[in-house]
């Protein structure tokens, strides 16, 4: 087993994720997970010797049980923020557009499991949003909402520090 790029200092957590962009029927895919109260892309950590192409395949069949195939490399953010356990974060994460390789093993609708993340179990909340009502829930990196919206989606390389917001 592989370890995760994932640093922690008194300061500061770094974590190097990856993140998918699945898109059905102007729907995003979006995961809560343990009931932290807002939503984010499904995805996970990039592990040490590990492509992030293949991260995202992995990560996105642990979480989801079906396979997907990458639509598109969309870019990479650098994220700086709190997060639920008052942790100041520096977040790189990569992000993809994909589709399911068989469409008729693809979930669409919402659902819950739990996932056992190398002995953590961690309950994962699936839920389609439509594309149009994304401002009424707390979606987090909170760019992602502007992001999506705009299509064809682009994030090429983003900055996003909340830590200096006003």
């Amino acid at each position: 087993m592989r370890e995760s790029i994932k640093i922690k200092t008194d300061n500061y957590n770094f974590k190097f994720r990856v993140s998918g962009i699945v898109i059905n029927d102007n729907e995003l895919l979006l995961v809560d997970m343990d009931d932290s109260g807002f939503l984010c892309l499904p995805g996970g950590y990039v592990e040490l010797g590990e492509t992030t192409e293949h991260a995202i395949s992995r990560e996105m069949e642990e979480e989801l049980g079906y396979k997907l195939e990458i639509v598109k490399y969309l870019g990479v953010a650098e994220n700086f923020f709190v997060n639920k356990y008052n942790r100041t974060m520096h977040e790189i994460c990569f992000y993809y557009l994909l589709k399911p390789v068989n469409g008729e093993n693809a979930r669409y609708n919402d659902y819950s499991l739990m996932e056992n993340d190398k002995g953590n179990n961690i309950k994962l909340d699936f839920k389609w949003i439509n594309i149009n009502d994304l401002d009424d829930y707390d979606v987090r990196p909170k760019f992602l909402k502007r992001i999506v919206k705009n299509q064809p989606i682009i994030i090429d390389h983003i900055i996003f520090n909340e830590l200096n917001e006003d």
